[in-house]
């Protein structure tokens, strides 16, 4: 069997991003918290895929869409305690082992904008208020627009897993994300 290997940078075409999906997919016995972050990207890639391969834009968006159902199937699974993102008990009930922690390779490539720009561009791709957001995500709506704009961030894990969680992104990506806005303020 030949191995796809996946280019560098972010893929542009539709069979560049089967290729990626291909090359991060985690083994059949890892824990449901991979396969979970594993689809997410996925559904992110498509979609980002959708606007550069316009000869496939359709189909980039069926299976952003599909990718999206696979997430809603797996965290409904008993193994899934949507905690961010640690695993809870298997069916037996007895505690699931942590999840293996991502290599650099699996790690979804990051875009190259702040975090507000990107939860801006995030609510207005699923064409959410403001207020439905906030709502969402238990937060003010004028801290959402603070944050949006740059002008405070987030503050804590909890704010950012919940704005991840009220707009369907990966809760790792913003984490990320917000980290490194957060470790380029600092100067560290």
């Amino acid at each position: 069997m030949a191995t796809v290997k996946a280019k560098a940078g972010p893929p542009r075409t539709l069979k560049e991003a089967h290729d990626d999906s291909y090359a991060r997919m985690p083994g059949r016995d890892a824990p449901v918290s991979a396969w979970v972050a594993f689809r997410r990207a996925n559904a992110r890639m498509y979609r980002a895929v959708a606007d550069l391969d316009r000869g496939h834009h359709h189909e980039a968006l069926y299976w952003s869409d599909r990718e999206r159902r696979e997430v809603e199937t797996l965290t409904k699974k008993p193994e899934w305690k949507s905690d961010y993102g640690r695993e809870g008990v298997d069916p037996a009930g007895t505690p699931a082992a942590p999840a293996a922690r991502l290599s650099e390779e699996q790690l979804p490539p990051l875009p190259d904008v702040e975090f507000g720009v990107y939860l801006r561009a995030a609510r207005e791709r699923e064409s959410l208020s403001l207020t439905t957001v906030a709502a969402r995500a238990k937060i003010g709506k004028s801290t959402l627009q603070a944050i949006e704009t740059g002008s405070r961030h987030p503050g804590s894990l909890q704010v950012i897993a919940a704005l991840a969680d009220a707009l369907g992104e990966d809760r790792v990506v913003f984490a990320l994300l917000a980290l490194r806005e957060h470790v380029d303020a600092s100067g560290q």
